[in-house]
C-alpha cells in the first residue's frame, strides 16, 4: 500500500506501459473507478471499448434514419434539392448554411456531383439534429411532421424527437472521441437508439435488435 493507503502497483504491470500510449490522465479515470485495481482497470477500459464498438449499429441506424426522415421533411417545406433553395437558405441559422457550404466544397474536391442524396450523406448527425429543433416547428414540423415521419406514435411530437436524438448525438460524440462512458446510464442509452429507431422504421428497428450486441456486453461489465 502506498501513502494513500492505495494498493501498489508494480512497474512491470501493463498499465505502466499502456499509460504512455493511454496518458496517465485517461488510465486514471479507470483507477480510480476500480479501487485501483490494475487488472480490473485494464478489464474496465477494454469493456468500455467493446461496449462502445457495439453501440455503432444502434446509433448508426438512428442517425441514417433521421437523416433520411428530416430530409423528406426539407424535401416537402422546399422541394427537392431543399439544400440550395433560397427560402430555405434564408430560414436556417448560419450553422447550418456554413455546414452545408462545407459539404459541398468536400464534394467538390472529391469530384463527386452536388446532388441532394450526396449532400443529404454528406451532413454531420449534429445538422439533423439541430434541424428538428423549435425554431424550425412553425416553418417545416407544424406542416409536414406526420407525413416525413410516418410510423411516429401519437403521442412523440417533434419536441420528443429532438430531445431524443439530441442524447444520441452527445452519446456519439463521446465515443467517436473515444471518452469513457462506463459511468453512463447505457441500458438507457441503448433503450432510447431503439427507440428512436422504432420511430423512424420499424422493420429495421425489429431487424436490428436481435444483431445487436450490446446488451450481452452490458451484462459482463467488470
Amino acid at each position: 500500500m502506498n501513502e494513500q493507503g492505495q494498493p501498489e502497483i508494480q512497474e512491470a504491470h501493463p498499465i505502466h506501459a499502456l499509460s504512455e500510449i493511454i496518458s496517465p490522465l485517461r488510465l486514471g479515470t479507470y483507477l480510480n473507478a476500480a479501487g485501483h485495481d490494475p487488472d480490473r482497470a485494464l478489464a474496465l477500459y477494454l469493456w468500455n471499448a467493446r461496449v462502445g464498438e457495439a453501440f455503432h449499429l444502434p446509433i448508426q441506424s438512428a442517425e441514417v434514419g433521421l437523416r433520411n426522415r428530416v430530409s423528406d421533411g426539407l424535401s416537402l417545406a422546399y422541394g427537392q434539392d431543399w439544400w440550395k433553395e433560397p427560402p430555405f437558405l434564408d430560414d436556417v441559422e448560419v450553422a447550418q448554411r456554413e455546414a452545408i457550404g462545407l459539404t459541398l466544397r468536400r464534394l467538390t474536391s472529391r469530384k463527386k456531383p452536388h446532388e441532394t442524396g450526396q449532400v443529404v450523406a454528406g451532413l454531420s448527425f449534429g445538422f439533423w439534429v439541430a434541424m428538428m429543433h423549435g425554431r424550425y416547428g412553425p416553418k417545416i414540423w407544424s406542416k409536414h411532421l406526420r407525413t416525413a415521419f410516418p410510423h411516429l406514435p401519437e403521442a412523440v411530437d417533434r419536441f420528443l424527437i429532438h430531445k431524443e436524438v439530441t442524447d444520441i448525438a452527445e452519446l456519439r460524440n463521446r465515443l467517436w472521441h473515444h471518452e469513457p462512458i462506463f459511468r453512463r446510464n447505457l441500458s438507457g442509452d441503448y433503450a432510447r437508439c431503439l427507440r428512436v429507431v422504432q420511430w423512424l422504421c420499424p422493420t429495421k428497428a425489429a431487424w436490428i435488435k436481435p444483431h445487436c450486441r450490446v446488451p450481452a456486453i452490458l451484462r459482463g461489465k467488470p
